[in-house]
C-alpha cells in the first residue's frame, strides 16, 4: 500500500478539485506514483450538529459524482477513503453525530487545529475527543510552529498521530523539526494535501524520496504500513511507534 492521507479530491466541493476532470487529473498523477489509497479529506467547519449531516450528504454526493465521471472514461479509481478535515472550531464533543466526520471504517478523525494563538482549553478540545474514543490526526502539524512551546507540548503528550504534508520535506526551516519529531517516534502518516495539479498538486514522490534517503526506506515503509493498519480499521498502538533518525555522512542511521 502506498497511501496519501491528506486530499481534496472531490469535485465541485470545499476548495479542491473545481470539476471532475481535474479530480480525474489528480487521481491519474497519484496513481502514476504508485498510490493504491486516498484519503478523501474535505474541509469541514462544524458549527452545529446540522453542519455535519449536511456536510456528509454533500461530501457524498461529490463522490458518486467523481465514481460516475471515471465509471465513463473507463478509468479505474484507488481505493477511496471517505473522510474529511475536521477544523477544532469548539467543543466538538457537543455534537452528537462528530463520530460520523472519523475516516471511514476507522475511529480516526483528521483534525486541522486553529491558525489563531492557542489556549489551554484549545487543548482540552483534543483532551476530549481522545477519551471519547476518536483517535486524533493532528493535519499538516508542521503550520502549528508558531504556537507556543508549552501548548504544542501538551497536545504532543496526548493519545494523538502526527501527518505531515509531502511538501514540507525538504523545506530548510523545516528541517530539524520534522528531524526531531521522527527521532521523537512523532510522525505517523503522511499526505499530499493536494488541491489541484498546479499550486497544490499530487506530489507524494517528494516525500517519499526525501524520506528514504534522510531516514532510510524503512522509515518510509513503517509510515505505509502505519496507514494500512489505520485504514483496515485497526488501531495503532503506541507500542508500534518507531524512531528514525537522519542517516550519517557513512549512510547508517
Amino acid at each position: 500500500m502506498i497511501a496519501d492521507f491528506h486530499s481534496h479530491i472531490l469535485p465541485e466541493f470545499d476548495d479542491g478539485a473545481e470539476n471532475t476532470a481535474m479530480s480525474l487529473k489528480m487521481i491519474e498523477e497519484s496513481q502514476k506514483m504508485g498510490v493504491t489509497d486516498i484519503v478523501s479529506t474535505s474541509h469541514c467547519y462544524p458549527i452545529k450538529n446540522s453542519d455535519i449531516k449536511d456536510f456528509i450528504a454533500e461530501r457524498n454526493f461529490s463522490f458518486g459524482k467523481l465514481v460516475n465521471a471515471a465509471s465513463a472514461a473507463g478509468k479505474e479509481l484507488p481505493k477511496i477513503h471517505l473522510g474529511c478535515e475536521v477544523h477544532l472550531t469548539c467543543d466538538l464533543m457537543k455534537f452528537s453525530s462528530i463520530k460520523s466526520l472519523c475516516i471511514e471504517g476507522t475511529d480516526y478523525m483528521l483534525l486541522e487545529m486553529p491558525s489563531s494563538p492557542w489556549s489551554d482549553n484549545t487543548i482540552d478540545n483534543v483532551y476530549k475527543l481522545t477519551i471519547s474514543g476518536i483517535h486524533p490526526i493532528i493535519a499538516h502539524a508542521e503550520r502549528n510552529l508558531s504556537q507556543k512551546t508549552e501548548l504544542l507540548n501538551s497536545l504532543y503528550d496526548l493519545d494523538i498521530l502526527i501527518q505531515i504534508n509531502a511538501v514540507s520535506f525538504g523545506i530548510p526551516q523545516l528541517k530539524k523539526f520534522i528531524d526531531k519529531m521522527f527521532a521523537s517516534g512523532m510522525i505517523h502518516v503522511v499526505g499530499t494535501d493536494m488541491h489541484n495539479i498546479t499550486s497544490r498538486s499530487p506530489n507524494i514522490e517528494r516525500a517519499r524520496k526525501y524520506i528514504c534517503k534522510r531516514y532510510g526506506l524503512s522509515c518510509w515503509e513503517y509510515l505505509m504500513r502505519n496507514a494500512s493498519v489505520i485504514l483496515d480499521g485497526n488501531t495503532l498502538s503506541y507500542r508500534d511507534f518507531e524512531i528514525f533518525r537522519k542517516k550519517s555522512l557513512f549512510g547508517n542511521k
